[in-house]
């Protein structure tokens, strides 16, 4: 059965493979409730933690309830579900180019921060799970090939959401 964990909630007792959509969310394209659907069509008894916050009409019957006021803020509810997902699922890195551009926020900040420290998890430990893909577009993405190609050499870059959703399921259940 298809089960979405959305911002703040807690679930225990996972049984499924996690995945985990990392990726911009402020002035990004809506790529989370893109690759939900295509991921359950491939795997209906996936997890996944998306961290776009609201209930929309596609993904409101995958919803999971549990307790909405177990974390402080929605960035403990990322890195506790992003490290759950790095161990016994995916991390799945979406890079899409920005939508619109808003002066105020840098785009992709904590993408940026949390690709940083899943690549240096990797760097040390290569039972860390996730995968990368763009559509190319994603400012300074040259600058973070380096890294991935020089920290994760055996990590293919993707260049769709479908190819980066596939191989996300692919890696959360090779275990």
């Amino acid at each position: 059965m298809s089960k979405l964990i959305i911002p703040k909630t807690n679930v225990q007792g996972l049984e499924a493979p996690l995945i985990f959509l990392a990726g911009p969310i402020g002035s990004a394209p809506n790529w989370q409730d893109e690759a939900i659907g295509f991921l359950f069509s491939q795997k209906p008894d996936l997890v996944i933690a998306s961290p776009r916050k609201g209930t929309r009409a596609n993904i409101a019957p995958y919803i999971i309830t549990g307790n909405e006021f177990y974390f402080s803020r929605q960035r403990a509810w990322e890195r506790y579900y992003i490290d759950i997902a790095s161990k016994t699922g995916a991390v799945l890195f979406w890079l899409p180019g920005e939508a619109e551009h808003n002066c105020k926020k840098v785009y992709g900040a904590m993408t940026r921060f949390e690709a940083g420290l899943v690549l240096g998890w990797y760097k040390y430990d290569k039972g860390v799970s996730f995968c990368v893909g763009t559509d190319g577009r994603f400012s300074e993405f040259d600058t973070m090939l380096y890294d991935f190609t020089t920290d994760a050499p055996d990590k293919k870059i993707n260049n769709s959401l479908e190819e980066t959703c596939r191989e996300a399921v692919r890696l959360a259940y090779r275990k």
